[in-house]
């Protein structure tokens, strides 16, 4: 062999190694990184679809890999979904946003049982947040509250009003009508004509409003424990004919989409919950407690805050 070709073939032998190596040991790199589980309720609504966004940039941002799932609104699956992130993914700690916060027992055990942290987020367990656990969240009843103040001093204090709740298997629904009934009891001029569930679903939320149009039910207002619900009573009142503003409407989240309405003055108000906030400190939460730090906190509560035609485009851009 020639000297120069000797000298050809080893430089390219070389370069053969050099790949190789940078390869491995991007490989590496990836494989070592820490992992976070986050299951989820489910993917399609709105909020969780924010909250997860959130949680999965601050994850990478912290430099860990965010490993999903989806409850597909099962909480069989979840838990089945929880043990496998666990067994097969072999996750480093885990954030949950529970399909039944009644009924997250089996999760909890299974997750404490392997040692892994765990923070719930959003969803408050029924059961006690104990060593090894966190939950970071807004407290609902507020946001209730919030709501029936505003409606009411919107309308004079007087009216019929008509609520459309979320899940009852959530503290969420629960607290947000409590907080709602608390309040309008203070406003004899105000009354609740109607409540009926909804499950946080657009869906619903049109069917119920597009229900009570066909019965001719007198209504100044419909307020929803959530935007999606909301704006279902929109479209229901848009598919009748009716002037987006001939009833008062108010939900809760502060979602683009419940902006966007508001944008159009057919959503009169909304509540923001901040799935930015909440996500953020939830994945923090749960790598604080993985790393072992000291004085971590057992939950956060992120505020919530009002929103009227004055602020909302202060949150368009989020």
């Amino acid at each position: 062999m020639k000297a120069i070709d000797f000298i050809g073939a080893s430089c390219l032998a070389l370069c053969f190694w050099a790949a190789s190596c940078t390869g491995a040991s991007a490989q590496t790199d990836a494989t070592a990184k820490p992992k976070i589980g986050i299951a989820m309720a489910e993917f399609d609504d709105n909020f969780p679809t924010l909250l997860r966004e959130a949680m999965s940039k601050e994850a990478r941002k912290q430099g860990w890999k965010p490993v999903f799932a989806d409850g597909h609104s099962d909480q069989q699956r979840q838990n089945t979904e929880v043990a496998s992130l666990i067994a097969n993914d072999h996750v480093d700690a885990i954030v949950i946003l529970a399909v039944d916060a009644t009924a997250t027992a089996t999760m909890t055990k299974t997750i404490r049982d392997a040692k892994v942290p765990l923070v719930y987020v959003n969803r408050k367990p029924s059961e006690p947040i104990g060593d090894g656990m966190a939950y970071v969240g807004s407290q609902d009843i507020l946001a209730g509250r919030m709501q029936a103040d505003y409606v009411a001093q919107q309308l004079g204090g007087k009216g019929e009003v008509a609520l459309m709740v979320g899940q009852l298997s959530t503290e969420a629904a629960v607290l947000r009508t409590r907080g709602f009934k608390e309040v309008l009891a203070h406003y004899p001029g105000m009354h609740l004509a109607i409540e009926q569930v909804g499950d946080w679903s657009r869906e619903k939320g049109m069917a119920m409003t597009a229900d009570w149009l066909k019965q001719d039910k007198k209504l100044d207002a419909i307020v929803a424990n959530n935007d999606e619900m909301a704006i279902g009573a929109i479209i229901a009142l848009h598919k009748a004919g009716r002037a987006p503003g001939s009833i008062f409407i108010m939900g809760i989240d502060a979602t683009p989409d419940a902006l966007a309405q508001m944008d159009r003055g057919a959503m009169k108000a909304t509540v923001y919950q901040d799935a930015k906030g909440q996500g953020v400190a939830a994945v923090d939460l749960a790598i604080a407690m993985k790393k072992g730090e000291p004085n971590v906190q057992r939950a956060v509560d992120v505020p919530f805050k009002l929103i009227t035609p004055q602020n909302y485009k202060d949150l368009m851009a989020y």
